[in-house]
């Protein structure tokens, strides 16, 4: 390895300094990978870290945990911060910018989660010195929402029509997530055995999931246009993409409601809701849903709930049903 320019680096110092890393290549370093690593963390942006963390990820996360990660630092992160020295940033940075989300508490509390997991992959291959989220304290929990729509708003979404619609009904009628909903491809359905298995990058746990159709799901498929590309909501792109369009799209349906603080997540909550209302039971609900059954009994259960899982989303379109023809 080089010791420096000369004359810049004397002679004396040169010696100096090849004693020293002779002194720590014989205690088992490696003071040439020591001093690139260096140069790597004084050299590489925040931007050029992030998207290194993000494709490392891909290998340990789900798919859709990836995507949150991506939208919350590229979102939030990088436009104040993207093109400084990944090594410059500092606590105070970061408290800063999760003081600009007080208003948006989620995010805020999600964000924090990601930074601290990115520095803490950053400070394990040297990028970093000192790990800026060390000492700053997470946000205080969001209070869960339970938020439950009336019968007279489930009237007002049913009788709507339109791709924001069409997802938001198959949202009460399956329990599902509008991430799944809005990435459902035909291929996914099996129309002739009424099943929709959503394949694992489509699902928050990063585990496939086999959801039954109703009679009434199944019609609200049957009723919604083909397009050429393979997703069902695809409707911009002809198919050829998944939906993308959910923010405006709530705007119209919080209008049909006449309310606006539901968002399309509740419809989940509301479909659970429903299903207890039908006399379903919690266990067979937490299959449909794909909820995990906490301590040591979840290690050990490992019954599908195939037929358990129809009963429940035959009981939503039962509710459903007697929602809107009352």
């Amino acid at each position: 390895m080089s010791l420096g320019r000369f004359p810049a680096v004397s002679l004396s110092d040169a010696r100096q300094r090849a004693g020293q890393h002779l002194s720590a290549a014989s205690q088992g370093a490696d003071p040439k990978a020591a001093r690139n690593a260096e140069a790597a963390r004084t050299s590489l942006t925040l931007r050029e870290a992030v998207e290194a963390y993000l494709a490392a990820c891909t290998a340990e996360n789900a798919p859709r945990t990836v995507d949150a990660k991506a939208s919350a630092l590229r979102g939030n992160l990088l436009p104040a911060h993207g093109r400084r020295l990944v090594a410059q940033v500092s606590k105070g940075d970061i408290a800063r910018l999760l003081d600009t989300l007080a208003d948006r508490p989620a995010l805020r509390r999600n964000l924090h989660a990601y930074l601290r997991h990115f520095f803490s992959w950053c400070a394990e291959r040297d990028l970093v010195a000192d790990h800026p989220l060390l000492l700053l304290r997470a946000p205080r929990p969001v209070t869960a929402r339970e938020r439950v729509l009336s019968d007279d708003e489930i009237r007002a979404v049913w009788l709507l029509d339109g791709s924001m619609a069409t997802i938001a009904k198959m949202a009460l009628l399956t329990a599902q997530r509008k991430g799944s909903i809005e990435r459902m491809r035909w291929s996914d359905l099996d129309l002739g055995e009424a099943i929709w298995t959503i394949p694992a990058e489509n699902m928050k746990s990063g585990r496939g999931h086999s959801v039954p159709l109703s009679p009434l799901a199944l019609h609200v498929l049957d009723t919604w246009p083909r397009f050429g590309g393979p997703y069902v909501f695809g409707i911009g792109s002809r198919g050829t993409l998944p939906f993308n369009g959910a923010s405006n799209g709530i705007e119209s349906l919080r209008r049909a409601t006449g309310t606006a603080d539901w968002r399309l997540h509740d419809l989940r909550r509301t479909a659970v809701t429903l299903a207890q209302r039908g006399g379903s039971g919690i266990d067979e609900i937490r299959a449909l849903t794909q909820h995990k059954i906490p301590g040591i009994i979840g290690v050990y259960a490992r019954h599908t709930f195939d037929a358990e899982k129809r009963q429940v989303v035959t009981a939503i379109a039962a509710e459903l049903n007697a929602l809107v023809s009352s």
